[in-house]
């Protein structure tokens, strides 16, 4: 693969995790106002999975994941030879690979394998959630030594907050584990956001 192909891929898997994040955010953030029958500050995510509008959320859960994977894909790629970091991709394929169980195990609600797929439902959630807090002050910080890749601070800023987050949520039960959770999400989609604009732009550079 020559350097030209190698960005035109970059772009194209970019693209992916942005419109995927792009989706994920409108899909869950409508569910808070469709779903009356729930309360938006108590109530997980993972309870808009099943219910009034669940099929969509499901959907997204799905795209989020091939976005994740893509990211993985396009983060390694975009990153000069010296600062790469197998790593990172690792940390957020396996995190593509996790989401999937998230949305379909609560399928399994009410019936004989509901134990079950309650279990590795919250295995599948705490193995994404790691990886992706991992994989992002990780990736970032790699990225903070190539300014053809990222520039500005707001990607360390979301990387080490969210990665911050996911211990007060882990760890203090203080306030509702809904809102905690839905904060540690909104970072999390605020930073693949950044991260899948600077490969945009790192890319559209290569390419001009």
């Amino acid at each position: 693969m020559d350097n030209s192909q190698r960005w035109r891929s970059v772009r194209t898997l970019a693209a992916l995790t942005f419109a995927a994040d792009v989706v994920f955010t409108l899909v869950c953030g409508a569910a808070q106002l469709w779903r009356s029958d729930l309360d938006s500050l108590t109530a997980p995510l993972s309870a808009y999975l099943t219910g009034p509008g669940g099929e969509y959320v499901r959907l997204v859960y799905y795209a989020m994941s091939a976005g994740l994977l893509s990211l993985a894909i396009a983060g390694f790629l975009a990153t000069p030879r010296r600062n790469r970091s197998a790593l990172a991709a690792v940390l957020f394929g396996v995190a593509a690979i996790a989401l999937p169980p998230v949305a379909i195990t609560s399928l399994f609600a009410h019936t004989e394998y509901e134990e079950g797929a309650r279990y590795l439902h919250h295995l599948a959630a705490l193995t994404t959630f790691l990886f992706i807090c991992f994989g992002m002050p990780l990736l970032t910080m790699r990225w903070r030594r190539e300014p053809s890749v990222s520039r500005g601070s707001a990607g360390v800023m979301l990387a080490w907050t969210a990665f911050a987050w996911l211990w007060v949520y882990v760890i203090y039960h203080g306030l509702p584990s809904g809102s905690m959770q839905k904060i540690l999400i909104v970072l999390i989609l605020a930073w693949l956001g950044w991260a899948s604009w600077q490969v945009l732009r790192a890319s559209r550079a290569q390419l001009d």
